[in-house]
């Protein structure tokens, strides 16, 4: 659906083969990325007006099945990675992460966290995928699945709003650090396929 390479002048040009989805970032700077460019991802300062917001007129709206991935440095704080119907949230206090997929039609959030599987001081790769058919849900960060949970078959989710990355606009935490490639998909990912998206991090950032 989109691939934002958060690196660099270009990094908020939706890079997927539609290319339609606009972004708008504030009191962003370049940083260090994931594997060695020196404007390699996106500085987020943890406060509310440092952000990136994706316009989604529809290109980001998987409703069904979808993954979202991204490179992420966190640095002293916990915060929003992303924040629409599906969210995912870091911890440094606890080095946990948490997702959570919204009920298109009911607004039930279903909820997966896991604690002590981040990295301190250095890049995470983690993600998240949700099968509309099976109705799983996974986080995966690094290099496997750390939950795999089953939060009902056949759900729309609520992903037709606007994206905000790095920032909530209605929570008082804010994300403080480095952010780099962040995808969407409308499928769940296979396991190959998340190691391809993980490497294309990689040739995207040379």
């Amino acid at each position: 659906m989109a691939f934002f390479s958060l690196s660099g002048t270009n990094g908020t040009v939706n890079r997927s083969p539609n290319g339609a989805t606009k972004a708008v970032s504030l009191n962003i700077k370049f940083a260090p990325g994931p594997h060695g460019n020196p404007n390699g991802s996106f500085f987020f300062r943890g406060i509310n007006s440092s952000y990136l917001e994706l316009k989604n007129t529809g290109e980001l709206d998987a409703r069904f099945s979808m993954s979202v991935f991204a490179w992420v440095h966190i640095e002293n704080s916990d915060g929003p990675i992303f924040k629409y119907g599906c969210s995912m949230y870091v911890f440094k206090s606890t080095l946990g992460i948490e997702v959570r997929f919204v009920d298109r039609k009911n607004s039930t959030v279903y909820l997966l966290r896991k604690e002590n599987v981040l990295v301190e001081n250095t890049w995470n790769f983690i993600g998240t995928t949700y099968d509309y058919h099976s109705g799983i849900a996974t986080v995966w960060v690094n290099n496997g699945t750390v939950i795999r949970r089953s939060i009902g078959a056949k759900m729309e989710l609520a992903t037709q709003s606007d994206v905000r990355v790095g920032a909530s606009s209605n929570q008082d935490n804010h994300f403080r650090g480095r952010i780099s490639c962040l995808q969407f998909y409308d499928q769940a990912l296979s396991v190959n396929q998340i190691i391809e998206a993980k490497a294309r991090c990689n040739r995207s950032s040379k």
